[in-house]
């Protein structure tokens, strides 16, 4: 079988890289994008909750799940992830994901950030350290990378 073949041995990321990978795009900008569409749309939807919670708060059951899923800034913020997941899977068939993945630690960043700015959340000195190191760790992997690229 040719999914057992894959398993066993490594095959070239040219080889594999069809479909979405052979998009125009350079990989760079699919992941950063896709780091960028995935955090904003986690905050996206984290305001479209908070709308919610105001709006469906007289409701329960099933018609506060239905009002909730389909709040506007909940779909939309759905929509902007998906559209980043479609630029990492660009990214993915291009690059190594063991060299890929640690850059969505980013999120993290992004995140907290974006709950700080927008919804006023605390963040305290001991995450400020935590986003610190999460930065200083995936700045660290990517100049060690050499050849995993």
């Amino acid at each position: 079988m040719e999914s057992e073949t894959l398993l066993r041995k490594p095959v070239s990321l040219q080889t594999r890289a069809t479909g979405l990978g052979s998009i125009a795009l350079p990989w760079q900008l699919a992941a950063l994008g896709a780091i960028l569409l995935a955090s904003t749309g986690h905050l996206i939807i984290k305001l479209g909750l908070v709308i919610a919670g105001h709006t469906v708060s007289s409701v329960s059951g099933l018609e506060r799940i239905v009002g909730t899923l389909f709040q506007p800034a909940v779909i939309g913020g759905l929509a902007i992830y998906g559209v980043g997941t479609l630029l990492w899977i660009s990214a993915v068939a291009r690059r190594n994901i063991s060299f890929l993945y640690p850059l969505t630690a980013l999120n993290y960043v992004i995140v907290s950030v974006g709950g700080k700015l927008w919804f006023g959340e605390t963040i305290s000195p001991a995450r400020w350290t935590g986003i610190g190191i999460v930065v200083l760790g995936v700045a660290l992997l990517q100049l060690s990378s050499g050849e995993d690229q």
